[in-house]
């Protein structure tokens, strides 16, 4: 999946919307009983909440138990959802507060934030940004019907879908050397979403193995060996991720016109879309923070009009990860 750090999405918040899931479910129903039951409800809860108009609390002092009459639901003004055994009236009121000045600060906008009660103003690992909110419930809203699908078929033959977002919904694609992915076994193997969980002898990976354990085998030249090298020319990179700093200094450079998204657990691509602003027009200054380019015989106000110049980022950006990136693709202007 292309979500990781570098657009934003802590892993403590994908912790804390777990947590609600488990802490406090909703719609009359109780904790889920299994991985796959809390991974589906995450989905849910990420797809249907209404994040511009409902506050999302996680209270970790609720019971949890659907069943007990001391858990039965309650509703405060705004239908915000809580149970009785868990946060008391005063602490609640006092995250509604909290929500409702943030509101009004217009710090909210449709943004993902999960606020606690020793966390009211979501501080501790920050919110989600409201594009990338909106970005995230698509995608939840395409994985719950792809699961629908699976169980009404009765078959799983589609369900890696939910797992592999689909890349043309992106203005371009990054593609990296395979060879600078030093994470690629944390990939799911293809067999992980097949019902008997076995792959044809077509399809079946090449064997890999360890340099240091080619010595040991007697018939080494016989088995189809693909040799672990270091394409750096060094030796004992311990720690070392050169796609995760690549990402990070892409996104200390375009903050302000990207947004990136990749898969931390050995993605072997970078997806980017242009942020709102980049696609606007703006008064040309000599102060401009990015690469941009003049429009010909056209104006703000009294100054000539400018907009990002999108090719040579594209170029700035082939440039940086020299050594790293294969090709890119340009899907959108």
């Amino acid at each position: 999946m292309l979500l990781g750090q570098s657009v934003g999405v802590p892993d403590e918040t994908a912790e804390l919307l777990a947590a609600r899931v488990f802490t406090d479910p909703w719609n009359g129903l109780a904790a889920p009983g299994s991985a796959y039951a809390g991974f589906v409800r995450c989905l849910q809860l990420l797809a249907e909440w209404r994040w511009t108009e409902d506050m999302c609390v996680v209270d970790f002092a609720a019971a949890g138990n659907a069943d007990s009459e001391d858990s039965a639901r309650v509703a405060s003004a705004r239908r915000v959802w809580t149970t009785t055994d868990g946060l008391s009236a005063d602490a609640y009121a006092t995250l509604q507060a909290a929500f409702d000045a943030a509101i009004q600060r217009k710090d909210v906008r449709g943004a993902l934030r999960i606020v606690t009660a020793e966390d009211p103003n979501a501080e501790w690992w920050g919110t989600v940004s409201p594009v990338l909110t909106r970005r995230l419930q698509s995608l939840a809203r395409a994985s719950l019907q792809t699961i629908t699908n699976c169980i009404s078929l009765g078959s799983d033959s589609t369900l890696s879908q939910v797992f592999t977002a689909p890349l043309t919904d992106y203005d371009f694609v990054i593609k990296l050397d395979k060879d600078v992915v030093c994470r690629q076994y944390e990939q799911p193997p293809a067999s992980a979403f097949t019902s008997d969980g076995v792959q044809s002898p077509e399809s079946a990976p090449r064997k890999e193995v360890f340099k240091n354990l080619l010595p040991s085998m007697q018939h080494a030249s016989q088995v189809n060996v693909k040799q672990h090298a270091n394409v750096f020319g060094q030796s004992d990179l311990v720690g070392f991720d050169p796609v995760a700093m690549f990402v990070r200094d892409l996104v200390g450079v375009y903050r302000d016109s990207i947004l990136f998204f990749n898969d931390v657990h050995g993605g072997r691509c970078i997806a980017g879309l242009w942020s709102p602003t980049a696609r606007k027009t703006h008064p040309f200054t000599a102060s401009m923070g990015a690469n941009m380019m003049l429009l010909e015989h056209e104006k703000v106000g009294t100054k000539p009009a400018a907009t990002l110049n999108k090719r040579a980022v594209v170029e700035e950006i082939i440039r940086l990860g020299e050594g790293l990136v294969e090709n890119v693709v340009i899907q959108n202007e």
